[in-house]
């Protein structure tokens, strides 16, 4: 996770503890604290928003590695159904058909496209929050650069 913060330093404020990451599974946990809480004492929206695409985000760069493609969250959208008073863990997981689907269309030339969902869920395994994310996973030789 510090190596996250370093290279996405708006991560670092979460000081979140990394718990399972493979291929296919990233859980994430993020402690209740002052500096992710909102005025009324739960953890704050906008964090756990982060934490949604926080782990979806570790599993597309866990199967397709920054050194040969641009990830990219391209679309969001976050349901919130109970606060977040405590502790929370963020989990995604990505199928093994979509996954193979994205390898297919980079394959093929094109630039894959998947959805990802992430649950976020309180100490009693109750989810708190769904963050949906659309990300794009680009090879770096179809990225046009602005000119330096």
């Amino acid at each position: 996770m510090a190596a996250l913060g370093w290279m996405s330093p708006f991560n670092r404020h979460l000081r979140s503890t990394l718990l399972a990451w493979d291929g296919s599974l990233c859980r994430i946990q993020v402690k209740r604290r002052r500096r992710v809480r909102n005025h009324v004492g739960s953890i704050h929206a906008g964090a756990l928003f982060t934490l949604g695409e926080t782990c979806a985000g570790l599993v597309i760069i866990r199967n397709f590695p920054f050194s040969g493609y641009r990830p990219l969250m391209s679309e969001v959208r976050v349901t919130y159904s109970k606060q977040a008073r405590g502790d929370v863990i963020g989990e995604c997981r990505i199928d093994p058909a979509s996954l193979q689907k994205m390898l297919d269309t980079l394959t093929q030339g094109e630039i894959p496209s998947v959805e990802m969902v992430t649950s976020i869920m309180n100490a009693d395994d109750e989810v708190i929050a769904v963050v949906t994310t659309q990300w794009q996973v680009k090879p770096w030789q179809l990225v046009k650069l602005k000119p330096a």
